[in-house]
C-alpha cells in the first residue's frame, strides 16, 4: 500500500513540474508563493481533487486566509459538489459576513443543492445590508433570486424580479428566457410569449428556449410560431417520437393556414450583375481555387445538377486541354437560364428558355465568363452545414468555374484571383460598418490564412481546391456580399500578410475571446505555435485583477468585464457572454453515445489561463469519458453547439443529489485564438490603428507586402 501511495505522490510531483515548465513564462505564478503556485497548478492542471486536499491543509496551516476558504468552495463546485461548497462559503460568511463572494456563492450552492427557501433567504437577507453598487453584482443577484422565487412557487416576484433584471441588462436571451418562464408561471401567457419570442430572437444558438417556448405558442394558438418552433426542434431531434408527431401535426395546419393567407408580396430574385475593375494588382500567380457548397469539414457536397445564370457570354470547355464544348448568352442575355446536369456519366447543359439540351460528354468541364467583369450566378448552394443556420442560397461569383466528376454527381470550384476572393471573405467574416482599422486588421489576417491555407497546409487538395467557402477555413458568399467599406480595406492593404521569421502565418481569429484569447498551445492537438500565444483584452490591465485567479474568473465570466471585445456598439451581448441551462434529460438524450448511463457530473478538468477548457470530464451512472479538444467540447451537444469552451457548469440537482438541470455559464464565442475580431473593433474605437492590432494578438509577428 505505501508502494502505491508513494508512486501516486511521485506521479502527482511529476506532473505539476511538468505543467510549470511546459507553460510559458508562467505568468499566474509570477507573484503567488509556492503554496498558492501548487494549487493554481493542480487546479488549471484538472486535478482538483489534489487541489482541494492542499487547500484543506493550507486552511489549517492559515486559518486567517479567506481566498483559501472560497477557493475550496470554488473547487467544489467545480467537481459538483454543492452541498459541500455550501459548508465552505457558510464558514466565509461567519468570517467576513459583508463580503460579496462568500453570500453569493452560498446562496448559488444552496439553490444547486436543492436548498431554494434557504438561498432566497440568504439572498434577501445579504440584498438588505449590502450596499454596494456594482451592476455585474447586481446582474447575479437578481438572476439567482428570480430563479429561487421560481422555485419557491413565488412566480409574480420572480416575473417582477427578471422584469428589473432585463431593466438593468436589456436583450440578454437569458435572462428573457428566465422572464418568460416567470410569466408563463404567474398565467400571463401573452407576456410569455412576447418573451419567448424575444428570447429566441435575440440569440437562435439558446436552442433549449425553443423547448420551453414551442408548447406555449402552440397552447396560446400561435400556429405560425409554434409550427417554426417545433420544425427547428424536429430538425435537430427527429428520433424523439412525441415532437415528430406534433410537428407532423401542426405541419397539415400550417399549410392550410398559409393556403388561406393572401400571398405576401414576391421578391425579385437574385440576378448576376457585372462587377467593376478593382484598382490594385491581381496577379495570376496569387489566384485560388474555392469549392463551392461544402460541409462542416470543408468537403464537397456533391449535386446532380445546378441552375446557372451569367451577366454576359460565357464558354465551357473541356478542362483537359481547354477544347471549347459550349459558348451561352449568345442572344438575350437577361432571359438565358441554364442547368447544368450530370446524368448516365455525362455532363449536360438545358437552356431553361428555350428548351435545348446539349451533350458535354464525360470529362471535367471549365466554365469562364468571356468578360472578365462579369459574374456567374448558382442556385441551392448549400450554407451553414449541421449548423443552426443550415439553408440554401442563390449567390453568384466572379472569377471562373470548374465542374468536377465525383461518382454519380459533380462538385463546384471557383477559380479568382485573392484580392477579388477576399472582397466577399472580408464583410462575410466582419460586419462591413466595423472600423476602417478593423476592417484593415482583419483583410491582412484574411488574405494571411488564405495563401497559409493554399500553401503551406493544402488542406482540401485531395478534392482539387485550396479553400471551401464555408467556417472551415473562410466565409465566402459570392459578389452579392461585398459592401465598400470593406471592399476599401482590402484595396488599402492589398498584398499585406502577416508573417513569422519571413513566412506567412496562420493569422487565424475568432469571433469574441471573451477577455482573453489562448494559445495555441493550450489546445490538444494544435502544437505550439509562438506568434499565436494568449494576449489579453483587457482594458488598462484589468484594473489590477489577476484574470488567472479561478476566483476572478469565474466572477469574470458572468458579468460584462471591462474588456475591448465586451458587449457595446456593434458587439454583441451573445457574443461577449452567454448561458445554457440544459435539462438533465436533454443532457441524457444528447450524451446517451457515451453509454455511461444517466448524467451526473460535467466537471472541466484542464484549463487554460484565458478560461478556455480543454479537457471535461463527464460522469454517469455506468462510467465515466473524458473528452479532451476544445472543438469537441463545444460540440458536446450536436444540437445546437455551445458558443465558447470558456465557462463554468453548475449541477442543479434536488435534495436527493438527483441533476435537474445543467447551467453553462459562458464567454466568448468560438476557438478564441489569434486575432479577436470583436476586440480589434473595441481597439479600433479607441483609435488604435490595424497593425497596433495585428501586433497585440500576434506576438513577435510583423506586417509584410507581397506586391
Amino acid at each position: 500500500m505505501k508502494k502505491i501511495i508513494l508512486s501516486f505522490i511521485t506521479t502527482t510531483l511529476i506532473f505539476i513540474m511538468t505543467l510549470k515548465i511546459s507553460w510559458p513564462s508562467q505568468e499566474p505564478f509570477l507573484n503567488l508563493s509556492s503554496d498558492d503556485s501548487e494549487v493554481l497548478t493542480m487546479y488549471y492542471g484538472g486535478m482538483h481533487e489534489t487541489a482541494l486536499a492542499r487547500l484543506e491543509t493550507l486552511i489549517r496551516q492559515k486559518p486567517e486566509r479567506l481566498d483559501l476558504i472560497l477557493m475550496k468552495g470554488h473547487v467544489l463546485r467545480q467537481l459538483g459538489d454543492s452541498p459541500a461548497a455550501a459548508g465552505a462559503y457558510s464558514q466565509a460568511v461567519n468570517r467576513d459576513p459583508q463580503n460579496f463572494t462568500a453570500n453569493y456563492y452560498y446562496a448559488l450552492s444552496s439553490y444547486m443543492s436543492g436548498e431554494f427557501k434557504d438561498a432566497l433567504r440568504a439572498l434577501e437577507s445579504f440584498m438588505k445590508v449590502n450596499r454596494e453598487k456594482n451592476i455585474d453584482h447586481e446582474r447575479s443577484l437578481f438572476l439567482l433570486k428570480g430563479m429561487s422565487e421560481i422555485e419557491t412557487k413565488k412566480y409574480s416576484q420572480a416575473a417582477d424580479t427578471f422584469a428589473k433584471l432585463n431593466e438593468l441588462y436589456p436583450n440578454f436571451s437569458p435572462y428573457l428566457h428566465w422572464l418568460a418562464r416567470s410569466y408563463e408561471k404567474a398565467g400571463e401567457m401573452s407576456k410569455a410569449r412576447d418573451a419567448y419570442l424575444s428570447a429566441y430572437k435575440n440569440d437562435t444558438s439558446n436552442f433549449e428556449i425553443l423547448f420551453d417556448a414551442a408548447p406555449l405558442l402552440l397552447k396560446s394558438g400561435d400556429i405560425e410560431n409554434a409550427y417554426k418552433y417545433y420544425k427547428k426542434i424536429y430538425e435537430k431531434l427527429k428520433s424523439d417520437y412525441e415532437i415528430k408527431k406534433i410537428y407532423n401535426e401542426l405541419a397539415a395546419i400550417y399549410k392550410n393556414l398559409m393556403a388561406e393567407k393572401p400571398r405576401a408580396k414576391t421578391y425579385k430574385p437574385v440576378e448576376p450583375r457585372k462587377t467593376t475593375p478593382l484598382n490594385i494588382a491581381d496577379k495570376a500567380a496569387e489566384e485560388v481555387s474555392v469549392g463551392l457548397s461544402t460541409d462542416d469539414k470543408g468537403e464537397p457536397l456533391g449535386v446532380s445538377s445546378v441552375k446557372l445564370k451569367a451577366s454576359g457570354k460565357f464558354a465551357i470547355y473541356k478542362d483537359a486541354g481547354r477544347r471549347l464544348l459550349f459558348t451561352g448568352n449568345d442572344s438575350n442575355i437577361n432571359e438565358n437560364e441554364y442547368e447544368l446536369y450530370f446524368k448516365k456519366k455525362s455532363f449536360c447543359i438545358k437552356n431553361l428558355g428555350s428548351g435545348k439540351t446539349f451533350d458535354l460528354g464525360s470529362a471535367d468541364l471549365y466554365l469562364k465568363p468571356l468578360d472578365a467583369n462579369d459574374t456567374v450566378l448558382f442556385r441551392g448552394i448549400k450554407v451553414g452545414a449541421a449548423s443552426s443556420w443550415e439553408s440554401s442560397e442563390a449567390r453568384y461569383y466572379r472569377g471562373a468555374f470548374k465542374f468536377v466528376r465525383n461518382k454519380n454527381d459533380f462538385y463546384i470550384i471557383n477559380k479568382i484571383g485573392l484580392e477579388k476572393y477576399l472582397l466577399s471573405v472580408l464583410p462575410s467574416e466582419m460586419p462591413a460598418n466595423f472600423p476602417s482599422e478593423a476592417l484593415m486588421a482583419q483583410a491582412i489576417c484574411a488574405r494571411s490564412e488564405a495563401l497559409y491555407k493554399k500553401n503551406a497546409i493544402k488542406r482540401h487538395s485531395k478534392f482539387g481546391y485550396d479553400l471551401c467557402d464555408d467556417q472551415h477555413c473562410q466565409m465566402y458568399r459570392g459578389v452579392s456580399w461585398e459592401q465598400p467599406g470593406a471592399s476599401e480595406a482590402v484595396v488599402k492593404t492589398a498584398g499585406k500578410v502577416v508573417t513569422y521569421n519571413r513566412k506567412v502565418c496562420d493569422a487565424i481569429y475568432s469571433d469574441n475571446c471573451g477577455g482573453y484569447t489562448q494559445s495555441s498551445s493550450d489546445i490538444t492537438g494544435w502544437g505550439d505555435i509562438k506568434y499565436l500565444s494568449a494576449a489579453s483584452n483587457l482594458r488598462s490591465g484589468g484594473n489590477g485583477y489577476n484574470v488567472f485567479n479561478p476566483l476572478f474568473l469565474e466572477q469574470f465570466v458572468s458579468s460584462a468585464g471591462d474588456t475591448y471585445c465586451r458587449a457595446e456598439g456593434n458587439i454583441k451581448n451573445y457574443q461577449s457572454r452567454w448561458i445554457r441551462r440544459i435539462d438533465a434529460k436533454t443532457i441524457n438524450e444528447s450524451l446517451k453515445g457515451l453509454e455511461i448511463g444517466e448524467i451526473l457530473r460535467i466537471i472541466p478538468r484542464r484549463r487554460s489561463f484565458s478560461g478556455h477548457i480543454d479537457s471535461i470530464e463527464i460522469i454517469g451512472t455506468k462510467g465515466s469519458k473524458t473528452i479532451k479538444n476544445e472543438l469537441k467540447i463545444r460540440k458536446l451537444f450536436a444540437y445546437s453547439p455551445l458558443r465558447s469552451s470558456k465557462f463554468i457548469v453548475e449541477t442543479a440537482c434536488d435534495k436527493k443529489g438527483r441533476p435537474r438541470f445543467f447551467m453553462f455559464i459562458g464567454a466568448g464565442f468560438g476557438h478564441g485564438v489569434g486575432m479577436c475580431q470583436s476586440g480589434a473593433y473595441g481597439m479600433a474605437r479607441d483609435g488604435k490603428k490595424h497593425d497596433h492590432i495585428i501586433n497585440h494578438y500576434f506576438k513577435g509577428a510583423q506586417i509584410s507586402s507581397l506586391y
